[in-house]
This record gives structure tokens, C-alpha cells and sequence, in this order.
């Protein structure tokens, strides 16, 4: 997903810090892609890496505006992020679901 200032500006500070963890996760798995050599999209990777600076610079935004240290609203909701699964596994575009869909074909 693309974050446009609005977006980042109407989520709560909660939302903006799981926002962030999820994008870091996103992009360990595109770089474990791109080293099995199945990354289908090369310029992914850019693209997580620009939302997840436009996420980090909306945090502290927010903590310098509230007086707060850095990192503080990521120490603070860090605890309650649940991991979904990444976007490309989600939408069945990941090697193992193609290869999952081929062996049902052939059932």
C-alpha cells in the first residue's frame, strides 16, 4: 500500500507505528525474495522503503510536536503489533501459492 500525507495524517499513532512494523516485515520478505531469485516486481523494494520513511517522518512529527523523545510512540505501541501476512502472499502471487494452485490443477 502507498501512504499519501492524508493517509498518514488521519491514522492514529497507533496505526502509524503498526503501519510501520508491517512495512519493515514486507520488506524482509522482498529481500529474502530477491536473494531465492522469485521476486516478481523489482521495484517493490523502493517503493516499501519510501513509505516507510514517509511513515517514520509523520512519527516524529507527532513527538516533536507532543515533546516526546524519539522513538517514543514506536516503544510505546510496539508491544501491541500483530504481523499479517505480506501483501504478495495475500494476493497469491508468492512462488509457493503458484506452486499450490498448479498441484490443485492437476488433482
Amino acid at each position: 500500500m502507498s501512504y499519501t500525507k492524508s493517509d498518514l495524517e488521519a491514522l492514529s499513532d497507533e496505526s502509524l507505528v503498526h503501519a510501520e512494523l508491517q512495512l519493515d516485515r514486507d520488506l524482509v520478505g522482498l529481500r529474502f525474495q530477491k536473494k531465492a531469485g522469485t521476486l516478481r516486481n523489482i521495484m517493490q523494494p523502493r517503493v516499501l522503503r519510501k513509505n516507510i520513511a514517509r511513515v517514520r517522518t509523520e512519527q516524529r512529527k507527532r513527538e516533536r510536536s507532543s515533546d516526546l523523545p524519539k522513538n517514543a510512540l514506536r516503544d510505546e505501541h510496539r508491544v501491541s503489533f500483530v504481523a499479517s501476512a505480506p501483501a504478495e502472499i495475500a494476493e497469491g502471487s508468492s512462488f509457493a501459492s503458484d506452486l499450490n494452485e498448479q498441484m490443485e490443477d492437476t488433482e
